[in-house]
């Protein structure tokens, strides 16, 4: 630690992106839950189930087996086996055909790639409130702090108000207004819950697409959807979809998720 002029050590400084970075509220919440000894929380979409056996005896069996495979890089886009099975996953289940497939580190790391990838410094980036907290946080690490936009949701409802987005939108740049580069929909709302319909997904793409702007929907909870209803994407090359084995298959330190 270098010293300063009047002999006091001084400490180097985090860049201004961390400055700007919301704290994850998660910490505060765990120390809220330490102070409440038997509060129930539901803060953190933690499942309650193991992961499948046929993954615990795949992990099983890779440690046993040893090997340069246990320990060597592997392709940076994921293996190209899961990667297959993946694409076969997304065309059957998701109707998605037209998409590639990479593997991340959780679909934390997926929504931090294409940010990274589609947004430069002072495009307009568009989440809806209330939003997933690491949406937030990625985009300020990226340098997008002072470019985030807050649409509301319906007061009622909690569906996300795409009138203001098609009028959002519609603002050309130069008007004082940075052009919307990026839009995000997580789809069940995590914290929400609230699963978009069909037309309304299709509705936010169709503008994304007038409007030249990128459309991400964060699909994390697809398999939480109840009463007869069924989870929607849209198939197009403006649109990406972020995916988690997280919640469903009970992978969440594992980190596995995928980018399409």
């Amino acid at each position: 630690m270098a010293a300063g002029a009047d002999g006091v050590a001084t400490r180097p400084q985090v860049s201004n992106r961390i400055s700007a970075t919301d704290a994850p509220i998660i910490v505060r919440t765990k120390q809220v839950l330490a102070s409440a000894p038997g509060a129930i929380s539901l803060a953190q979409g933690i499942v309650h189930w193991l992961p499948p056996p046929a993954a615990l005896t795949a992990a099983t069996e890779l440690l046993q087996a040893g090997g340069a495979g246990l320990s060597s890089y592997g392709p940076a886009e994921g293996l190209p086996a899961l990667r297959q099975a993946l694409r076969e996953k997304i065309a059957a289940k998701n109707g998605l055909r037209n998409h590639d497939v990479m593997v991340t580190a959780g679909a934390n790391q997926a929504f931090v790639n294409a940010v990274l990838a589609l947004v430069d410094e002072g495009d307009a980036v568009v989440l809806f409130k209330p939003y997933y907290f690491n949406h937030l946080m990625a985009v300020q690490m990226s340098g997008g702090s002072r470019s985030v936009e807050f649409g509301e949701c319906d007061a009622s409802s909690l569906h996300p108000d795409l009138a203001w987005l098609e009028q959002r939108l519609a603002v050309q740049p130069g008007t004082g207004s940075p052009k919307v580069r990026l839009v995000v929909l997580t789809n069940p709302c995590n914290p929400t819950g609230v699963l978009m319909s069909e037309a309304e997904v299709q509705l936010a793409a169709d503008l994304c697409a007038a409007a030249g702007a990128w459309l991400l929907l964060d699909n994390t909870y697809e398999d939480f959807v109840y009463d007869g209803r069924s989870h929607t994407v849209v198939d197009s090359p403006h649109v990406l979809h972020v995916f988690s084995m997280s919640k469903a298959y009970g992978m969440m330190g594992w980190r596995v998720g995928y980018l399409a």
